[in-house]
């Protein structure tokens, strides 16, 4: 794959990790009115601090993501396809990074300033990690 096109993954990659996370916390806020629960973006640090509703809601939201992502009812041969597939790759790649990446953010309990700096972060780191992969599993 030329350079032109990995950058491009990437840059898709830090978009669609931004756009995970602001999913993902909103919905978080939506279930927070029926049932309290903290803002929390990884499943891993929901699982390890015993908050199944979170675990539950955000895989819930990242299986609807990637679903929404795959290419289903296309003919193989159709150049739709070749792109839907590339789409589902990077969306499997950033959600798993994000997964793993975002439990810095949820770990840290500091100033909010530092906060919204790691949240930044996390998505770019993400994003980068989400389009490197799609690039290098063709």
């Amino acid at each position: 794959m030329s350079g032109r096109a990995a950058r491009l993954q990437v840059a898709a990659g830090i978009g669609y990790s931004f756009f995970l996370s602001a999913v993902t916390l909103i919905i978080e806020l939506i279930t927070n009115v029926f049932y309290p629960v903290n803002l929390i973006l990884s499943p891993l640090w929901a699982i390890y601090v015993g908050q199944w509703v979170d675990a539950g809601v955000i895989l819930a939201v990242y299986v609807l993501l990637i679903v929404f992502a795959s290419p289903y009812r296309f003919q193989e041969q159709s150049n739709y396809y070749q792109l839907l597939r590339g789409m589902q790759r990077l969306s499997m790649y950033t959600i798993a990074a994000f997964a793993v990446i975002s439990m810095a953010f949820d770990a840290y309990a500091g100033p909010l300033r530092a906060r919204i700096g790691i949240f930044i972060l996390v998505n770019f780191f993400s994003g980068i990690v989400g389009g490197i992969l799609s690039t290098r599993a063709r």
